[in-house]
């Protein structure tokens, strides 16, 4: 019987694909019992101290164009913060991992259990956001599909998903949810990238006039009450190189 539910009409329910949007958080709590099991289903979330909410993420050593950015000088990527310190230990290596093959392994799974910890985990209610990838990227046009529908279930929470993945935000031909906020990164440094895409974000060693800077900096390292990140009517956001 499957982790998710002890019923055979659960089990069952389990075996459905394809189930609409509308009905799949109706689904959902038939199934998962709590939040404990519903976490674990999805390999546990992260908490980037930076962020006000939860986030998910995977290792960057998994990042397709990013790992081949990290190999050139003045990328972005080059001198990855999520390839060094505290990222690189076992445990960090590890539940990043898990995370990854708890995607892999069972996709419809995953969607319905992260769709359940949107509906129930108080602090993302609360706040309202929730961060996909401090660490790693998007991994092809299925896990951004899986996203996608995780966000159309949960319309209360705004989704952020930070991108170098330049090809596949060009040509996905998904309907993208309106809570679904993809920022697609510049890969050099210092250098604008409006008209890119719909939303972007760039890394500058000064500040950049004419476009929204990050006020992190400013403010202990924390997003504070900022919600640039998630809204859509910024479209580029600035970081200051660090």
């Amino acid at each position: 019987m499957d982790i998710l539910c002890k019923s055979k009409k659960c089990h069952e329910l389990h075996a459905i694909r394809g189930l609409s949007e509308k009905t799949l958080y109706r689904v959902t709590r038939w199934y998962i019992m709590n939040l404990k099991q519903a976490e674990q289903i999805v390999g546990g979330l992260s908490r980037p101290s930076k962020m006000p909410s939860y986030g998910w993420s995977i290792s960057a050593k998994r990042c397709n164009t990013g790992s081949k950015l990290a190999k050139i000088k003045g990328s972005v990527c080059f001198n990855c913060y999520a390839l060094k310190g505290r990222y690189m230990f076992n445990t960090t290596q590890n539940a990043l991992d898990r995370r990854f093959n708890a995607w892999s392994d069972d996709r419809e799974k995953f969607i319905k259990a992260m769709v359940f910890i949107m509906h129930n985990k108080q602090h993302i209610i609360d706040t309202g956001v929730f961060r996909w990838f401090d660490s790693g990227d998007i991994q092809g046009v299925e896990m951004l599909a899986d996203i996608n529908r995780i966000a159309k279930a949960t319309p209360h929470v705004k989704h952020w998903v930070p991108t170098k993945e330049y090809n596949l935000i060009k040509n996905h031909n998904l309907d993208i949810a309106y809570n679904l906020t993809i920022r697609v990164s510049n890969p050099t440094r210092n250098k604008s990238f409006k008209g890119s895409y719909d939303y972007v974000s760039a890394v500058y060693d000064t500040n950049l006039k004419d476009s929204y800077m990050c006020p992190a900096p400013k403010q202990n390292n924390e997003c504070g009450t900022c919600r640039a990140c998630w809204d859509k009517s910024v479209e580029e956001v600035v970081y200051k190189a660090h």
